[in-house]
């Protein structure tokens, strides 16, 4: 029965996501299970808020605290994996951060927002772009 339901309807997830702000740069990692620098994040586990995952996800991949309640900036949906995501993205400017080894994590590092990696995710692209007002903002990743 559970699988017939999970056929009709598809499945759903929820994720968590943060630009991390730093005076004119930003914080971006990249994941050794895909290419290309993004934003800080993953999914919001059961019994998790999207802010309880993101605060969890910014102290796991990279030591990062929030001094102040991360600012939620847009929720967006996604289906390009057969599967329907929804992204809290977050903003989040005023942090204490420490070093710790997460095994997801190949490498971060703080870039200008005015001068993006070239292996910048579309989708990380397109949200920066939409935090700096270039963009209009959408309801899709």
């Amino acid at each position: 029965m559970r699988s017939q339901v999970f056929r009709t309807i598809g499945a759903k997830t929820v994720g968590a996501r943060a630009l991390v702000v730093r005076d004119d740069q930003v914080l971006f990692v990249k994941h050794t299970y895909q290419k290309g620098w993004c934003t800080i994040g993953g999914m919001v586990d059961k019994g998790e808020t999207t802010l309880q995952a993101i605060s969890r996800e910014l102290f796991e991949e990279v030591g990062l605290t929030p001094l102040e309640k991360p600012e939620l900036f847009g929720v967006y949906h996604s289906n390009r994996e057969k599967r329907d995501d929804y992204v809290a993205f977050y903003i989040v400017k005023k942090f204490d951060m420490k070093e710790v080894y997460s095994p997801e994590i190949a490498d971060k590092q703080w870039f200008s927002l005015s001068h993006l990696p070239e292996e910048i995710t579309p989708a990380t692209k397109r949200r920066v772009e939409e935090y700096l007002g270039k963009r209009e903002r959408s309801d899709r990743w």
